[in-house]
């Protein structure tokens, strides 16, 4: 079954947004979100926003929102998809409860790592072919933090409570690493929500960690090196290439975070 686009709703004000009925007042939030990070991260890594629509879909549809077959994009987060043109920013109008406590400010951080990712796939320049997966990952992290930090008066971390709630995921054992690292962990077809929400949290914790030491701009000269034509990039490669970004003991602070 394809998308039921004709029974929702829609408006254009900058970015075109399909919305179930009464749920406008969601929707407009959603595309002021939306529009305001968009500038933030034009400026941040000098390219204009890529044109998109955002997708507010009702829980009992959310199986029938647009994706890619190889996407997993079943569980009730926002994510971007370029399978229609334009792209398209899909958001559900419940965020699944694995999540913790629903806020505009969590919201809002999913929504920026989403429409991260579509400024980073509208970069014409050329990806690693094979690259590990935290290689990525951090960039969205990093990108969507700062938005919240910068939009949303966030300190620190956007998700609190669930840093609280998984705190010994923290905890580093004998080798003076955590149980998970974010070098050390990777996605599977079988991998729980559970599973990588702790790489979330952990990712998260180091964009903060990051923006409290270094400047923003750490990304868009990272991505200078990262998008160069590289066929491979192992993890040591990422690693150092993201030291030499940070400059003079970068690559000291790095192996000195447990998490990393």
């Amino acid at each position: 079954m394809q998308f039921p686009y004709k029974s929702y709703e829609t408006f254009l004000e900058g970015i075109k947004i399909y919305y179930p009925a009464g749920e406008e007042v969601h929707a407009r939030r959603i595309v002021q979100t939306t529009m305001r990070a968009g500038e933030l991260l034009s400026t941040l890594l000098k390219q204009p926003m890529p044109p998109l629509e955002v997708l507010l879909v009702a829980t009992d549809d959310w199986s029938l929102a647009p994706r890619e077959e190889a996407e997993e994009n079943t569980d009730l987060l926002p994510y971007w998809t370029n399978v229609r043109t334009p792209g398209t920013l899909v958001v559900p109008v419940e965020v699944a409860s694995v999540f913790g406590e629903p806020t505009q400010e969590k919201l809002a951080f999913m929504l920026y790592q989403a429409l991260t990712l579509a400024f980073l796939e509208d970069d014409q320049r050329p990806w690693p072919d094979d690259y590990p997966l935290w290689a990525d990952e951090w960039q969205l992290k990093v990108a969507a933090l700062w938005l919240a930090q910068r939009l949303d008066a966030v300190q620190g971390l956007v998700n609190k409570d669930l840093r609280e709630e998984y705190a010994d995921i923290f905890e580093p054992e004998a080798d003076g690493k955590t149980p998970v690292t974010i070098r050390g962990f990777d996605w599977f077809e079988d991998t729980a929500v559970e599973d990588y929400l702790t790489y979330e949290l952990l990712l998260e914790q180091f964009a903060a960690d990051l923006l409290a030491k270094y400047e923003s701009d750490v990304l868009p000269h990272f991505l200078d090196l990262y998008r160069n034509g590289r066929t491979v990039l192992l993890s040591d490669d990422a690693t150092l290439m993201l030291a030499s970004v940070l400059g003079a003991g970068g690559e000291e602070w790095l192996e000195s975070l447990v998490y990393f």
